[in-house]
């Protein structure tokens, strides 16, 4: 059981799973901090931003979706007992990338446990969209868990049914 546990949402089903979760490894009286990093738009899509759309805009739009979750994700954790802390990442004012900072928080917060969600693409998708998880467990010096959420794997089910192959199964809140 874990005392210090960190949580890295996405707003993704996976990061639903990952704060479901926590309540099967945390030790009584635990404090859990849940962590979203927000990528700088420029710097992942340079042409397609920059070219289309207000980066200041679209930038300001992910570090409020970040507020949201963050806020629904204290929230939901809180009402199963724990004493929740939140941490807003901006890459921007960072620099990196998500697995980097997800380790730089967990070193200087002192986690036990890092959680954090695989959505378990392969191929192509993987090639280009990369592994936040795999990179974050290449680099991580301490405990980590991965959490695949339910509906992937109902997913990966079907996929590998129709193949005929199966797969293996900058602002923070001390508050």
């Amino acid at each position: 059981m874990y005392k210090k546990i960190l949580l890295a949402i996405d707003g993704s089903p996976t990061s639903d799973k990952v704060l479901t979760e926590v309540a099967n490894v945390a030790a009584p009286g635990a404090t859990v901090r849940v962590m979203y990093v927000v990528e700088d738009p420029i710097n992942s899509f340079p042409g397609f931003y920059g070219e289309y759309y207000d980066v200041g805009l679209v930038r300001e739009a992910l570090l409020a979706e970040g507020r949201k979750l963050l806020a629904e994700a204290k929230i939901r954790l809180r009402a199963q007992g724990f004493d929740v802390q939140t941490s807003l990442i901006d890459l921007r004012q960072l620099g990196g990338d998500i697995p980097e900072a997800i380790k730089a928080e967990s070193d200087a917060w002192g986690a036990d446990l890092t959680i954090l969600g695989t959505h378990g693409r392969r191929g192509m998708r993987r090639l280009l969209l990369g592994s936040v998880a795999e990179h974050f467990v290449r680099i991580s010096t301490g405990p980590v868990l991965l959490v695949r959420s339910t509906e992937l794997a109902v997913a990966t089910a079907g996929c590998s049914a129709t193949a005929g192959q199966s797969l293996p199964p900058l602002e923070t809140d001390h508050a």
